[in-house]
């Protein structure tokens, strides 16, 4: 309703008081020369201790905050002063001005309980943020005594196993590779755990620079292609459709989620076939996916990477949480390694402007595809 139009043709004193908000007529001085019984009831007051004062004195802000509504054109919220209450009352208010009658029209409604319960829940917010940052800190800055730690305990059963302390027997020998092997999954485990705090914390250094792409690539080939050979597993890859050799990423953290993926693939899959391609996409595929793909008629500001092995399954319920850092489940009993190396690829290839996608199906495998920019933006 035109809360001003109502006012210029005056209406029956019954209708005023039927809205359903507390409504007062303010004089531009900042008189209040009239309300509703809406109003007196918000108030807890009477038309006797309301008419002729002032309305600062039930509403801080008083005539600053009316002018501000009326150049505004929104509503504010602002505490009220409710008579004879110690709590504290937030009135939404809104409010005309009719400069030919000399008055302002505004109106009141009560969001003290909505107001107090934001307030709340943004200050509860606040405090668990400065909680996790500050827990995601310290665990960075003692990361390093942590995995020193470790790192004695497995170089120490390295040497047991190497005959530093003298020849081992069968059995002892068994028991220091089972802690040198332990050792080093733990401080690979914790190594990434404590990147993502890193992560979180925004404590991590990022290198942008320009590389040649297909270098690289090629050098984490030549790495992998023994490793695969090695479990009689066939492993192809294709950079050939690549248009630009140029990249402008971090190449350290690049090559990371790269040979990531690979460790995945090659650590939990025992037979099958690895392929590995890389090329840039349509444009259509990148509007699809709310990337700006305008920025080159041919996609060739961005690379798309598939990764696939033919013989990894991932169910339903896994593909649901995969990046999920802190969900976990015992269900299917897979290494906490592989969790984690995913959710450092999904937090780098963001940190890149990209987005990653886990397809996961019995009878093709596991297929990871990523995209990201490869020019400087």
């Amino acid at each position: 309703m035109d809360l001003l139009r109502f006012f210029v043709k005056p209406k029956k004193d019954d209708l005023f008081n039927k809205f359903p908000d507390g409504v007062l007529i303010v004089s531009l001085e900042g008189k209040i020369l009239d309300a509703n019984i809406k109003a007196l009831e918000m108030f807890k007051t009477s038309k006797i201790d309301m008419f002729g004062r002032f309305f600062s004195a039930f509403v801080e802000g008083g005539s600053n905050l009316l002018n501000k509504i009326v150049l505004q054109k929104k509503p504010l919220i602002s505490k009220a002063k409710v008579n004879n209450s110690s709590e504290d009352f937030y009135f939404e208010i809104s409010a005309v001005r009719d400069t030919l009658e000399q008055k302002v029209y505004v109106t009141l409604r009560d969001v003290t309980h909505n107001y107090k319960m934001q307030n709340m829940v943004n200050g509860q917010f606040e405090i668990a943020r400065n909680i996790i940052d500050e827990k995601n800190s310290y665990l960075v800055n003692i990361s390093g005594e942590i995995l020193s730690s470790i790192a004695t305990i497995e170089g120490f059963s390295r040497a047991l196993s190497d005959g530093v302390g003298g020849v081992l027997v069968d059995k002892q020998m068994k028991y220091v590779h089972i802690i040198n092997k332990n050792a080093r999954e733990l401080t690979s485990d914790l190594e990434k755990l404590f990147t993502i705090f890193r992560l979180e914390s925004n404590l991590y250094q990022f290198d942008f620079r320009n590389f040649d792409l297909v270098n690289l690539l090629n050098a984490i080939v030549r790495y992998y292609e023994p490793l695969f050979l090695k479990k009689k597993m066939l492993f192809e890859y294709n950079f050939s459709s690549l248009a630009s050799r140029s990249c402008f990423l971090d190449q350290s953290v690049f090559e990371y989620v790269l040979k990531n993926i690979l460790d995945v693939f090659l650590l939990n899959s025992q037979v099958g076939r690895v392929t590995i391609s890389a090329g840039n996409p349509p444009v259509a595929f990148l509007e699809s996916h709310d990337f700006d793909g305008k920025c080159s008629q041919d996609g060739s500001s961005y690379v798309l990477f598939e990764i696939k092995a033919s013989e990894l399954y991932f169910d339903e319920d896994e593909l649901q949480t995969i990046f999920d850092p802190y969900f976990y489940t015992n269900k299917n009993k897979r290494p906490i390694n592989i969790k984690l190396s995913f959710v450092l690829m999904k937090k780098f290839i963001k940190h890149f402007r990209g987005d990653i996608w886990v397809y996961s199906k019995p009878a093709f495998g596991t297929m990871i595809s990523f995209v990201v920019p490869v020019e400087r933006r």
